[in-house]
Formats: structure tokens, sequence, C-alpha cells
């Protein structure tokens, strides 16, 4: 069996490193001059960092956690959420205790799912927060703090779009293993590495159009037309929404409409690198409620990139701030110096773009208000020789690199076992 597959990050590795263990002949095309897709480890004024996806959520059960124990890969434990954090308000002095921990219990004891067996599968993310926080009886500072951390830091970046459009029936399907999240030894690269090992990939190659049938499929690349039994689609949804690639015949409608209805997050990330370290030694979180949103959450990486390194979470689709680089950095700057004194000039400095990156379009997806946990199990489907994997077609992780991996294996396993 010949197989082709489309993208080089870790669902088209893991599928193809897993088809090349049961003995098919796999060649991956990759459009970008790297491997990893939106798993990048790169280098901040020579500190390693992951630019793309960082941590893995929930290493307990985890299939992805378990496959790197199984291969050899450490990681570092982040500890838990609300672990030596701090949380300031618009001005940059620190909210109350009383506050903190409302805001603390909040992310373990709000359950979307909850919400919605009372507002129905047609709510939104922020009809369910609002719902929560009625019915725990919260007001005053405690409950501003919780409208904050739900809709803007859980709602706004960890899912990544406007709490107004996320759907909480969709938000409510995911599923999050224990054990805090941890980050693995050298970055994500240690596994693009490992299943990049002995592939045949070919970098810089563009899919413009694949054609399949019962008899096969044809991969047309910018350099060449690829003949295979069966081809695997592995291009974030993003791609997808702008039809970079043309399918003959034309895509099933369950993909078709699954492709309309689910969306892309605008995370990014400001990464800084300075010389020497000047926020205190306990401190490992930072959130800032503000209205702008431009900077609210940041996370120190000192332990993993193996020098005084923060890094700021936001999403240019929500906050009112420049496009240009040199602006975003002097606010970042700014968020800093806000809520722990003027600090000294980063000596590198990183911002991430996924958004107008061509081959992803965002960070990851997520299910909106009109779509549903099934527009992603279609591209699952059997279609003849097309075949599809990423995180976005598993809805119980989406938007995750674990999800990318089980998707990845999911579909070698389909095409082995038939």
């Amino acid at each position: 069996m010949r197989v082709v597959v489309v993208g080089a990050g870790v669902a088209g590795l893991t599928c193809a490193a897993t088809l090349q263990r049961a003995g098919v002949d796999v060649t991956v095309v990759e459009a970008r001059d790297r491997i990893g897709g939106r798993v990048w480890t790169g280098e901040v004024a020579g500190a390693r960092i992951d630019l793309g996806g960082a941590w893995i959520h929930g290493p307990i059960d985890n299939p992805l956690a378990t496959y790197c124990r199984e291969v050899g890969l450490d990681w570092v434990s982040d500890g838990p959420w609300g672990s030596r954090m701090q949380v300031h308000t618009e001005d940059g002095s620190l909210l109350p205790h009383t506050a903190t921990t409302s805001l603390v219990t909040a992310w373990s004891d709000f359950n979307a799912g909850e919400a919605v067996t009372v507002l129905g599968d047609s709510a939104t993310f922020l009809e369910a927060v609002e719902w929560y926080i009625a019915d725990r009886g919260l007001t005053g500072v405690p409950a501003d703090a919780v409208r904050y951390s739900l809709s803007w830091l859980e709602g706004g970046l960890n899912i990544g779009a406007h709490p107004q459009t996320i759907s909480a029936a969709g938000a409510a399907f995911y599923q999050l293993h224990a054990g805090g999240n941890v980050v693995l030894a050298g970055g994500y690269r240690s596994l693009v590495d490992h299943l990049a090992i002995d592939l045949d990939i070919a970098l810089e190659e563009p899919v413009l159009a694949i054609e399949h049938g019962a008899a096969g499929a044809i991969v047309s690349t910018v350099t060449r037309s690829i003949q295979a039994d069966h081809v695997v689609v592995t291009v974030p949804i993003g791609v997808l929404h702008r039809n970079a690639i043309v399918f003959s015949p034309t895509l099933p409608s369950p993909i078709t409409k699954a492709i309309e209805r689910l969306r892309l997050s605008t995370v990014e990330k400001i990464i800084l690198r300075f010389k020497e370290r000047w926020w205190p030694e306990d401190l490992r979180r930072l959130i800032s409620i503000t209205e702008s949103h431009q900077f609210p959450a940041w996370t120190d990486f000192s332990l993993h990139a193996e020098a005084p390194t923060l890094v700021g979470f936001f999403n240019p689709a929500l906050a009112s701030m420049p496009e240009d680089s040199g602006s975003r950095l002097d606010l970042a700057r700014h968020s800093l110096d806000s809520m722990l004194g003027k600090g000294p000039k980063p000596i590198g400095a990183i911002i991430t773009d996924w958004r107008n990156d061509p081959y992803a379009g965002g960070a990851y997806s997520y299910i909106p208000v009109g779509a549903t946990a099934t527009d992603m199990r279609a591209f699952t489907l059997l279609h003849g020789s097309l075949h599809f994997a990423g995180e976005h077609t598993v809805p119980e992780y989406y938007g995750t690199v674990h999800a990318a991996f089980v998707s990845g294996r999911n579909a070698a396993d389909r095409l082995t076992s038939d």
C-alpha cells in the first residue's frame, strides 16, 4: 500500500510513523521549510522555547504522555495552574485575596456542561459563565474576577475566541486529563524529531490539488504529482477555509459543512528573554485584569528555556492594539512594568503571528456557536482513498497537541485495518 500524508505537523508525522512501522510505503509532503507545523521550537537570544504548542495538558492517562514515556522523552511539571500566581487589577495593584481565591477555585469548579443542562445546547460560553456566577452566588469583586477569568482567560485565551461566539456545548465536550501541565525537555522539538526518524519527508512542497477515488489518489504539489492508494490530509482547518487545496471530486457534504462551521482561534505569544531574572523567584504566573485584554496572562518559562524568559499570551482579535511588532513589544513591557515595577529591556523578543501564517490561519480549532462535536467527527468518516487527521478532528481534545497525535494514530489505524 502506498500512502501520501499531507502536512508534517504532529498529526502527519504520527500518522506516517505509525504507517511506516506497519510496513506501509509512505511519503510526507510539507509546504513549509521545516517539520512540526504549529509545533515549533525556536530560539530567542540563545534560549530554546516553543513558539506554538508548548504544554502537554494533563499527563495522567493522556495518550501523548504515555507515548512520550514509552520512547523516553522527559518532561518538567509546571504544577497546578493557580500556584505561585499574582492577579493584578487595571491599575496594577494586587487583587484582594478573597477574589483571587474565587478566581482560582472557579477554574476547577466551572463546568460548561453543567450550564448547558440548564441553558440548552444553543448557549454561548459567555451565557454559561454568567449562569455559573449566579448559581454560585458570587457578587461584587469576586464575581467580577471570576467573570474576567472564565470569559477572557479560559474563553478568550485557552479556547481562543470571543466568549459570545464559543459554543458552551462544544466547550463542554472537551476532556481535561489530570496532572496539571508539563513541558517536554528541550521543547516539542524532541517529539517532532523523534516522530520524523527515517521518514520520507519532502519540504517546501505545498499541495495544490488532490484527485481521489476508488482507484486511488493523485496528490499534486508545486513540483510534481504523486500517485498513491490513499492520501491523508492533516492541514489545519484554516488552510481548508481558504480552499488552498482543490479536491476533485469536491469534498463530501459533511466535511464541507464542517469546514464552514468550525473556526480557528487567534491566540498569540510574545516571548521576552532577559539577561537576568528581575521578577520574584517564587512568581510563576501573572494575570492582568484589563478592559483592553492586551496581555492578560504571563508565564515564567525560565525553567524550560534555561534562561530568564517570560511569555505573554494575547488574542489580537479581542485586544485593542496596533499591528506592528514594535508597538506590541512596548505594550507588553508596559504590561509587565505596571504589575512588577520598571524592568530592564529584554535582550531578545519574538512575537508570533499564527493568524497571518498562510499554512496555519490561526492557532488551533474550537467549536463556535452553530457547530457541534459532530462537525469534528465528520473528518474521521471513511471517504474512499481520502482521509483526514489533525487536532480539529478530535472533539474530546481539540486545540491540543495530543489531539493531533491521537488523530494521526487513528488515521493510520483506520488505513491498516481495512
